[in-house]
């Protein structure tokens, strides 16, 4: 979809066709198509799996063709993300480094002159709507937020964070087709033309840490910018994935923009480093190791966020907000004591904690407080949780340790409310209500989770480069011990991110890491971690290339097969089933998410395989052909 010319834009120049033509040259193929499918896609070249996705997508263009006819329609995909070696960093303008699999979804598009946005999709869990983008956005925009706060002021920011999907039903799938639409019309407050979407059917899982929602939010937002194209500014890229990042916001998650920038940038057989750090965005492209395969396999464990994992993702969110604001409070306040001259008195830094804040520092600060001119480093350039690196601060690793060291390890709303100044009723709205009484925000976790993430990415940075300019130059033979030395270390930094992902940020479960745990005895383990926001969803198991049918075919014996792996789950939802009234949205979803897990179970060569590195979201441009 990005054009040699410009690779900083997206390319709108397809022609549309009739859905029954796109329908009728995806099923008479072709090696050119194939060969456009196969290497500027899906990076498989495959045949009987092109003919699959021919198949697919043009079954998708028939049901369209049913809806709008003849009119002139586009062809959209887009791939899941695959959060294979970092999670979370772009939450806190950290550096991020994620993929796109091969599993995606597709949609097809036609364009109308009014402004109703008319959606459909095969798969039944998704029930067709039609409304009017204006109506939508001007119930939106005028809801008063005057009981919401006196100084709360009236920005998208705010907005979605107190009105998420106002007006609407929770858990809608049309709600994520919507935030984009909505966050392109606050942003420009053009006249929106709309459009009948059809979505065909998916391959990317369904609530499985894989960022199908994103998916979808990428897909609207790349329709509305293809149709409305005249009237929109020429945003470049980075804008774009500022825009999505926030657009998805309006669902009730206020998350960063990496899944998006992946899913809407990455290119064929790559990997992302997303430079959230940086303005603007920046994304570095990754050559992965030779002779490694990914295998992706469902917990089958849901995330549904809209019945317990956005508290749980926004808590998360809640977490590193108020750590960075009580680091930025700290710098403040050092910048102040070293202007009075306090730094010239020995512990001067831990008295500052003591008599400003109430903390007890976690271990001596011998390097910060005998080198105040560190400093001067921290206050340029610090900025969130994500600047936590010796690159970024230009301090010593150990002055960054130190600098943890100076937060709490937990702090309560109340506690929050005194130091910010603020009362606990803001407190809880802005950073999230604590799940427990006596909880709170763990603050110095937090920091040292994203602290590792930065040194893990950075190695893995190092190592992808390293590995790949000593294999091109002929040093190196893909099966010399050498370079497997590469594979398994970087197995190992994927295991050990895994490990503070379970005990430092606390979003793995107890499905989760059953299945690691069953995987790292299976033929030609390399590494594995969850996938996603956690709680649930995806792994991602990095294995020998020669070994990965039969780590699947050893998941589907000693994970799938057996029943007992899966009796906690089912005794959740049979809980929830007893707990909840028959109408509630609660039991709704939890009658859904069990007949999700035995129709799973009844297809278990669908619930885990070996992906490839797709393109991120394009237009499907079959005019050529």
């Amino acid at each position: 979809m990005t054009t040699p010319k410009d690779s900083n834009h997206l390319d709108f120049s397809a022609q549309p066709l009739a859905a029954l033509d796109i329908a009728r040259i995806l099923q008479t193929g072709g090696a050119e198509i194939d060969q456009y499918l196969g290497e500027e896609i899906y990076a498989n070249s495959a045949p009987d799996y092109l003919a699959k996705q021919r198949e697919r997508l043009a079954e998708a263009a028939k049901v369209h063709a049913e809806k709008v006819g003849d009119r002139p329609s586009y062809l959209l995909r887009a791939p899941g993300r695959l959060n294979a070696f970092l999670e979370y960093l772009d939450m806190c303008a950290g550096d991020h480094m994620s993929t796109t699999i091969d599993g995606d979804i597709p949609v097809m598009v036609s364009p109308r002159e009014d402004d109703i946005l008319s959606i459909a999709n095969v798969n039944p869990l998704f029930p067709p709507e039609q409304f009017s983008l204006k109506a939508e956005f001007e119930r939106f925009k005028n809801e008063p937020l005057e009981g919401h706060g006196p100084d709360v002021q009236d920005d998208w920011d705010n907005r979605t964070l107190l009105l998420p999907h106002f007006g609407r039903p929770k858990g809608a799938w049309s709600n994520y087709l919507l935030s984009s639409y909505l966050r392109i019309m606050w942003e420009t407050g053009a006249d929106i033309k709309g459009a009948d979407l059809t979505f065909g059917r998916a391959t990317a899982p369904f609530r499985a840490g894989t960022s199908s929602s994103s998916a979808v939010v990428v897909l609207a937002f790349v329709a509305c910018c293809l149709i409305n194209k005249n009237i929109l500014p020429d945003w470049d890229i980075p804008e774009m994935c500022r825009l999505l990042g926030e657009a998805e916001w309006y669902v009730g998650t206020h998350g960063g923009a990496n899944d998006q920038t992946t899913i809407l940038r990455n290119g064929p057989n790559m990997v992302l480093y997303n430079r959230h750090s940086r303005t603007p965005l920046d994304s570095t492209p990754l050559p992965f190791l030779k002779g490694v395969h990914v295998v992706l396999a469902n917990s089958l464990w849901e995330v549904n966020k809209s019945l317990t994992g956005n508290q749980s993702f926004n808590m998360r969110k809640g977490w590193m907000e108020m750590g960075d604001e009580i680091m930025k409070l700290i710098i403040e306040a050092v910048h102040d004591a070293r202007r009075l001259g306090a730094d010239m008195i020995p512990g001067w830094l831990h008295t500052l904690l003591k008599d400003r804040f109430s903390f007890i520092a976690g271990a001596p600060l011998t390097l910060l407080e005998s080198q105040p001119e560190l400093w001067d480093k921290i206050e340029a350039a610090y900025h969130k949780f994500g600047s936590l690196d010796e690159d970024i601060l230009g301090i010593p690793a150990e002055a960054v340790d130190e600098l943890i060291l100076m937060l709490p390890v937990k702090i309560t709303p109340d506690e929050a409310a005194r130091i910010l100044g603020k009362d606990r009723e803001t407190i809880e709205r802005r950073y999230t209500r604590p799940k427990r009484s006596i909880g709170g925000y763990h603050v110095r976790t937090t920091a040292r989770f994203f602290y590792k993430e930065n040194i893990i990415g950075r190695t893995l940075e190092r190592i992808f480069l390293e590995a790949d300019r000593r294999l091109s130059s002929g040093e190196l033979a893909e099966n010399s011990t050498e370079y497997d030395a590469y594979r398994m270390m970087v197995g190992e930094l994927v295991d050990r991110l895994q490990h503070v992902l379970s005990f430092d940020f606390r979003v793995s479960n107890s499905q989760l890491d059953r299945l690691l745990s069953i995987a790292r005895l299976g033929p030609g383990y390399l590494g594995g971690k969850l996938t996603g926001a956690g709680k649930g969803g995806c792994v991602s198991i990095l294995v020998r290339d020669k070994d990965s049918h039969d780590m699947c075919e050893y998941l589907d014996h000693e994970y799938y097969s057996r029943g007992e792996n899966f009796d906690e789950y089912r005794q959740i939802l049979e809980d929830a089933l007893r707990y909840y009234k028959p109408d509630s949205f609660e039991r709704i979803s939890a009658s859904e998410q069990l007949q999700n897990l035995e129709t799973a179970l009844q297809s278990i060569q669908e619930q885990r395989r070996v992906i490839t590195f797709s393109r991120g979201a394009c237009v499907v441009d079959l005019s050529r052909f």
